[in-house]
């Protein structure tokens, strides 16, 4: 049985206070413990979604680095388990959503280092502190950080992927490298057989893939407006490829109508993560708000126009030369701090500001760059 986000969140919200005070006392009692050096088992916990546990791979290769005996464990969630699937990230994937199955088998085994990735939940640091570590590794930013026996401050400004790697510097002792204009995620080859043949009706255009979902409504932008630069560019011999998850179908169907009668692949819906990170890798420019998708593109090496509102870009959007950020500038954009997005009571103007003619200019831009196009002397349209 697999708990639900909102469950989990829930039982955070709830008990987690109570228990990181609770086992605390035994936590200071596990610090006196000796640490195997080198670590001969690791645990990294992963909970949340897919846009962290596609940054946390760069640190996950930096422990592999430093230790390559050494067994390395996931603790994931089933919504961004699919990142790591088909990769010699680990050498076990386990559940945290699953108590019964992936909780337990974590909990009746040795680790001679957990290092615990998330940012402000306590659970994860309880489970940390369950294991009986000798080290444990974590975000100081709340009482969780008295379940850690090594606790680090986390910015609020700072590119995840380097707060990520402060994780395995504070473990390894040595700095982490990395090229934020070098890709980190290579598709295995069975997703990369997907999508050369879904993607094939198109072989023959510069393509841009337009993904019109975000884990939040406050992050979306209109489909309306995806539509209309995806019709725009379709205007102009570009292939258009929409990706989607479940629940982004009735949006993908908008941007499909806008481009009905121009070559277009509506695959909303029908890739599992593998695959979407194949097919972003296949395109020449990845378009979309601040959504778990954005970051596969990255982490695959494909140039990205990405809209940002109420996130925080410097956090979350990709650094690098190849990475474009549109933002309204609106004076209360960003409001997410700690995690929290709240209520917008301006008519979500840091997204509603930004224009369809905006975006399209910027693609073509991305296009021209590339070499996927010969030049942008149509963009002012």
């Amino acid at each position: 049985m697999s708990l639900r986000v909102d469950v989990l969140k829930a039982i955070d919200a709830l008990v987690g206070p109570a228990l990181c005070a609770l086992l605390a006392r035994r936590a200071a009692r596990l610090d006196r413990r000796p640490a195997a050096d080198p670590p001969r088992r690791i645990l990294v916990i992963r909970p949340g979604g897919i846009g962290d546990a596609v940054l946390f791979i760069p640190m996950l290769r930096a422990l592999r680095r430093r230790w390559p005996q050494a067994r390395l464990e996931l603790l994931v969630e089933a919504r961004n388990a699919g990142v790591v699937a088909g990769t010699d990230l680990a050498d076990e994937v386990l559940r945290y959503d699953r108590p019964l199955a992936g909780l337990r088998r974590v909990l009746s085994r040795s680790y001679d280092l957990v290092i615990d990735t998330e940012q402000y939940h306590r659970l994860s640091a309880v489970v940390a502190c369950l294991t009986g570590a000798p080290r444990r590794i974590g975000f100081a930013t709340n009482i969780r950080r008295r379940l850690l026996t090594t606790g680090v401050p986390y910015d609020q400004e700072l590119y995840e992927v380097y707060s990520f790697l402060e994780l395995a510097e504070r473990a390894t002792g040595e700095p982490a490298p990395f090229d934020p204009d070098s890709p980190f995620l290579v598709p295995d080859a069975a997703s990369a057989r997907f999508a050369e043949e879904r993607l094939r009706p198109l072989a023959d255009l510069p393509r841009v893939a337009i993904h019109p979902g975000a884990s939040i409504p406050e992050r979306r932008w209109p489909p309306e407006r995806y539509g209309e630069v995806a019709r725009m560019l379709a205007e102009r011999g570009i292939g258009i490829v929409i990706l989607g998850g479940p629940k982004d179908g009735p949006a993908a169907a908008v941007i499909a109508r806008a481009v009905s009668d121009r070559p277009h692949i509506n695959l909303s819906g029908q890739c599992t993560l593998p695959q979407a990170a194949a097919v972003v890798a296949r395109v020449a420019v990845y378009l979309s708000a601040d959504s778990g998708v954005l970051h596969l593109a990255y982490a695959v090496g494909t140039p990205t126009v990405h809209l940002f509102g109420p996130g925080v870009s410097s956090k979350w959007g990709p650094p690098g030369s190849r990475f474009r950020i549109i933002e309204s500038g609106v004076p209360c954009s960003p409001c997410t701090r700690f995690g929290f997005t709240p209520p917008c009571c301006q008519g979500l103007r840091c997204m509603l500001d930004i224009t369809p003619q905006r975006v399209f200019t910027a693609v073509m831009e991305q296009l021209e760059t590339e070499g996927a196009i010969a030049g942008a002397a149509g963009a002012d349209g």
